[in-house]
């Protein structure tokens, strides 16, 4: 099964990257995507609908789920973008992600940026609104190492439904492979995706 992760994107990606998908993929595959938004979920609905494209749609957890097999023939006659009505967050949205570029918290003593960084961390599960997503690249990714405080910071946060994914290139670069003790394993498309993707950036 090919799954599209479009949790946290807003119209007319979640629409650009469901086409994309169906048209790298073979006839008779099966491809679920993800979403974490009503109207984009309505939205990709009537897209596959108006292809004549059946799907099976549920919700897990507060998550879209929508399902579907390739067709043998895709040529869609209307542009992703037109589906999107009324799907763009308006400015006062309290939605956000976190990007963490490194393990340590500010400018000057590493020590003290490890110490603000375990609290940072700590501190995101007591606020009111809570990220969609927490992103690690570079250095941020031994933030999730097995046997950190700052893993089980992750952990807890995510068990609270945010999502956290780390850049691949910099797990394989800084050899933490087999030693994350949580992460969605991502790459910088879709890192570069989120950054763009309308949805505010808190990068503390």
């Amino acid at each position: 099964m090919i799954t599209v992760d479009c949790r946290g994107l807003l119209c007319p990606k979640p629409l650009i990257e469901t086409r994309k998908a169906i048209k790298s993929a073979k006839t008779g595959d099966k491809i679920r995507v993800e979403l974490d938004n009503d109207t984009s979920c309505k939205n990709v609905l009537q897209f596959l609908k108006d292809n004549a494209i059946a799907v099976e749609q549920r919700t897990e957890s507060n998550v879209f789920i929508v399902e579907f097999m390739v067709p043998a023939s895709f040529a869609p006659a209307t542009p992703a973008e037109d589906y999107c009505e009324v799907s763009i967050k308006s400015p006062q949205s309290n939605e956000y992600i976190v990007v963490l570029d490194s393990n340590v918290l500010g400018d000057g003593d590493i020590s003290l940026g490890e110490i603000l960084m375990k609290g940072f961390l700590n501190t995101l599960p007591e606020l009111d609104t809570l990220p969609t997503e927490i992103i690690c690249y570079n250095g941020g990714v031994k933030l999730a190492q097995i046997g950190s405080d700052t893993a089980q910071a992750l952990i807890k946060i995510s068990s609270m439904g945010v999502k956290v994914s780390v850049c691949g290139t910099c797990v394989d670069f800084f050899g933490l492979k087999n030693m994350l003790a949580i992460g969605n394993i991502s790459n910088m498309l879709y890192i570069a995706g989120k950054l763009t993707s309308g949805v505010r950036v808190v990068k503390p």
